[in-house]
């Protein structure tokens, strides 16, 4: 606890860290940083919840090396919703809405992005990008989904239905994605890439995998977002093989292709097995049923009573990574 004489000088601001969070020193449950340079100017607001217990603080979180209390803050860069250290540092988790209209929702070490997290762009209604997936020392690395929204509509039962949107599907580091899948839609066409990128993010694989629209498998080599040898096998509705060829790009432009109606055919029915087995179909399903979770999540962090309702270990983090983690592993 504080002491009379330190809570008389709480407006000392230099001491101001050395101070553990406490209704005592915030008048009416608000407490006003004064910039050092410029004591006149308020460089950060932070507000504790009313009538939040200690009880009810344990019971949110049960790591008790700290004190930690679940509180709203405005500062000039970004609003925040979530967990604060005794140091009124963001750690264990939070929402933070950028000045520049970007969000964020996910874990934190002392006011580092680290774990789990949603990183929504701000851009418009229809069109958004968000990462969802894992962070280390406030970078993009781990298992994640990169997710670009072209297009989208709301029916009359104010449910999302993603028209155009393309997502890379993988293992990231340091921002950069290592291992990928991309998937995208366009008008309902589908197509899936499986393989791996060059370090300008293209699609560069010496076995790559792509089905498009579930009737048109490619398996060969793919450099530079472009095919150079392999396999196309055309599948029916059934997903049985029609037919097949192969072909070599041709070193002579004005021939385009060399094809070979018999070589490989033997991998054919392994290959049609593997995709037809396999519930690449579930992928647009997958994408949308996440980002509805993930836009229902946002909505109820943006506002501290109900966000102290949501469980994050529970509700958010456990079930999106398993949703990732089934798509990954596919």
């Amino acid at each position: 606890m504080i002491s009379a004489q330190e809570e008389k000088s709480i407006d000392d601001e230099t001491s101001f860290d050395t101070y553990e969070i406490d209704n005592k020193i915030f008048k009416n449950g608000e407490y006003s940083q004064p910039d050092k340079k410029k004591p006149n100017q308020i460089i950060n607001k932070f507000k504790l919840l009313e009538g939040l217990t200690e009880e009810e603080l344990e019971k949110k979180d049960k790591n008790t090396d700290f004190p930690k209390y679940f509180a709203k803050i405005s500062t000039e860069k970004f609003k925040y919703i979530g967990i604060l250290s005794k140091e009124l540092k963001r750690v264990k988790y939070g929402y933070s809405l950028m000045e520049n209209g970007d969000e964020y929702l996910g874990e934190y070490k002392d006011e580092i992005r680290e774990g789990f997290g949603i990183y929504k762009f701000h851009k418009n209604d229809e069109d958004q990008d968000i990462y969802i997936g894992e962070y280390k020392n406030d970078k993009k690395s781990g298992k994640g989904i990169y997710l670009k929204v072209s297009k989208q509509i709301v029916d009359e039962n104010k449910e999302v239905n993603l028209i155009n949107f393309s997502c890379g599907i993988g293992e990231l580091e340091d921002d950069f994605f290592k291992n990928i899948k991309i998937y995208y839609v366009n008008n309902d066409k589908e197509t899936l890439y499986k393989g791996k990128i060059n370090e300008l993010g293209m699609p560069s694989d010496e076995a790559a995998l792509i089905v498009e629209n579930w009737d048109k498998i490619f398996l060969g080599k793919y450099l530079d977002g472009d095919m150079q040898e392999g396999r196309n096998i055309f599948v029916d509705e059934k997903g049985e093989k029609k037919k097949a060829y192969y072909f070599t790009k041709s070193e002579n432009k004005e021939l385009g292709y060399n094809f070979d109606l018999n070589k490989n055919e033997e991998k054919d029915d392994e290959i049609v097995k593997k995709v037809k087995e396999n519930s690449l179909k579930n992928y647009k399903a997958q994408i949308q049923s996440i980002f509805k979770d993930i836009n229902e999540f946002l909505k109820k962090f943006q506002n501290f009573e109900s966000a102290i309702k949501v469980d994050f270990e529970k509700d958010i983090k456990n079930k999106i990574q398993s949703d990732i983690n089934k798509i990954i592993e596919e």
